[in-house]
């Protein structure tokens, strides 16, 4: 494919209250993932190898923590002369003013703005919920074989991975591939043991989300482009594409528990990770993780810089964490800079970044429930025993 005949769009407006304190100073696609690794940079790396010159990253709120990890994009060679990564921050404020004050016409002009300074042929749109590693060259050679307007991804899952689950969109597909309708998962009874998942990743030509956006401001229409895509997804020719590789969808604090510890599954990890396209992140420099003589160590991931003198079993340490002797940490997430005080025992839990647990705290979730402390918090022996 031609260097920079793809642009990107993505949307990190998405709704996240089911992540709770995770999601309370930073959007999904900035949650760590797998000890190195941010959400935003599945996609990142997914239109970087399909050389793609920019990309709009439009924000619900604050995109401190994106500005931090992005920078200028140059780990996904996106700080090219007449490209780069454009942000657009506080899209929940904005979309609020429009509609206190009844506002008409102009909502989308950074959208327009961007695709038009592209001088793309192509743009990727996608949300921030999902975890995937998508050969995006593929899916635009299917986009030129096809006379639709858009290619829609999607991926074939279990039914179980989708009961239950409102927010879930569901495709039927005919046989020769084209998406033939779109139901919200509750809507309709599932009869087979597979579901068609809607990924939430288009393809299209540039001048096609241009005709889409216009008839969403001719309806007074508000929204994230990935919502107006989804409004008018039926009323164009829309081709479907099957992803076959891992995925993981982070709706809630359950999901993404299950995603992280997931990648202690060597299939899993691998099918991520080692294909033919490699995740890209900033690089960190850091020194090796320590291991003393007394530490026991069960199925578990670590990044660099720790000092492990505890029990660590099937949990995913991220990088800086101290564990002094005496700690048990089992199945759990300790991010970055978290400090685990002496027989200190921790269970099911999630701890954001820069958690202090004091000596002798207990701190016990489940599978199903896992425990998340926030961001900076000291967990104190006299309060906590959970």
């Amino acid at each position: 494919m031609r260097k920079h005949e793809l642009c990107a769009i993505l949307n990190v407006a998405e709704d996240d209250t089911e992540l709770g304190v995770l999601t309370k100073k930073r959007p999904i696609a900035s949650l760590p993932f797998a000890c190195r690794y941010r959400i935003i940079d599945f996609n990142l790396s997914n239109i970087a190898h399909a050389d793609a010159k920019s990309a709009a990253i439009f924000i619900a709120d604050s995109g401190r923590s994106l500005y931090d990890h992005i920078r200028s994009g140059k780990c996904w060679d996106l700080d090219s002369y007449g490209g780069g990564i454009f942000t657009f921050s506080q899209n929940r404020h904005k979309k609020a003013l429009y509609e206190a004050a009844s506002r008409k016409g102009d909502f989308y002009e950074d959208h327009l703005a961007f695709l038009t300074r592209s001088k793309a042929n192509y743009v990727f749109v996608a949300g921030s919920k999902i975890i995937a590693n998508l050969d995006l060259v593929d899916v635009i050679k299917k986009h030129e074989t096809t006379p639709c307007e858009i290619v829609r991804i999607y991926k074939e899952v279990p039914k179980a991975e989708v009961i239950n689950r409102p927010k879930e969109r569901l495709f039927t597909i005919n046989d020769s591939g084209k998406i033939t309708n779109v139901v919200e998962e509750g809507r309709v009874t599932i009869d087979t043991e597979t579901a068609l998942l809607d990924m939430n990743m288009s393809v299209l030509k540039v001048h096609t989300l241009i005709d889409i956006i216009k008839r969403a401001e001719a309806d007074n229409l508000n929204e994230d482009i990935t919502d107006i895509i989804n409004h008018y997804l039926l009323d164009y020719c829309v081709n479907s594409y099957e992803y076959k590789g891992y995925l993981a969808n982070i709706e809630s604090v359950k999901d993404y528990y299950n995603a992280n510890i997931g990648m202690l599954n060597e299939e899993n990890f691998n099918e991520l990770f080692h294909n033919q396209l490699p995740v890209i992140t900033k690089t960190q420099s850091g020194v090796p993780t320590y291991f003393s003589e007394n530490a026991d160590i069960n199925l578990s991931q670590f990044a660099t810089g720790c000092e492990v003198y505890g029990t660590v079993e099937e949990s995913l340490i991220f990088r800086k964490v101290n564990i002094h002797e005496g700690a048990k940490i089992k199945n759990s997430i300790i991010m970055q800079g978290s400090r685990i005080g002496a027989g200190a025992i921790i269970e099911y839990a999630i701890l954001d970044k820069n958690v202090v647990v004091e000596p002798g705290v207990r701190i016990i979730g489940t599978r199903d429930n896992p425990i998340v402390i926030g961001k900076d918090i000291t967990v104190h022996a006299y309060f906590w025993n959970i």
